[in-house]
């Protein structure tokens, strides 16, 4: 199946549209901006929120963290803490997502009680020359930031890497030289 197909590769993931009817004890909503948020926060059960840099007015319990990795860690106890039957929903482009997503799993989490919304068009990109990962937009193409191998961005996504992979374009000229007019 190529990048052009009409139907996406059974690994692209699917992301939810609304909120699932499933019960909750308890819901957290973890989102890059908190606006993105704003549908998900009108279920009864008890509702915290957790975004970067931004509040919304209303009667929800929020806590905005300054930065992604207090975010990260600040969610990381939280979920490690939490009681069974509490569900996340995250909002965020595809890198956010991902990275969230690992970390509830981390802490025991199930994939069922996760749900995904994306918002935006970044990306995560996995290099499978050297094993780095950087963020993209939505190119088909880029030059790893590590190794500098040009790549080409598979539809295939890896949920354990949380990631697109890239792979060589040209092995027979892996470095993108330039040739000479």
């Amino acid at each position: 199946m190529t990048a052009s197909s009409a139907y996406p590769l059974f690994s692209t993931p699917r992301y939810a549209t609304e909120a699932s009817l499933h019960p909750a004890s308890r819901r957290v909503v973890v989102a890059q901006r908190a606006h993105l948020a704003a549908a998900l926060l009108d279920d009864p059960a008890p509702t915290l929120l957790l975004c970067l840099d931004e509040t919304l007015p209303g009667r929800t319990e929020q806590e905005s963290l300054p930065s992604s990795e207090a975010l990260y860690l600040h969610l990381q106890m939280l979920l490690e803490q939490a009681e069974a039957g509490t569900r996340l929903y995250v909002c965020g482009d595809e890198s956010f997502l991902w990275h969230v997503h690992r970390l509830a799993r981390h802490a025991g989490l199930l994939g069922d009680e996760i749900e995904l919304f994306k918002q935006g068009a970044r990306r995560r990109l996995y290099c499978v020359h050297c094993g780095h990962f950087q963020d993209i937009g939505s190119e088909g193409e880029c030059s790893c930031g590590q190794c500098r191998v040009k790549l080409f961005v598979r539809e295939h996504f890896s949920q354990r890497l949380g990631a697109y992979m890239g792979v060589c374009i040209d092995p027979d000229s892996p470095y993108a030289a330039e040739v000479p007019a």
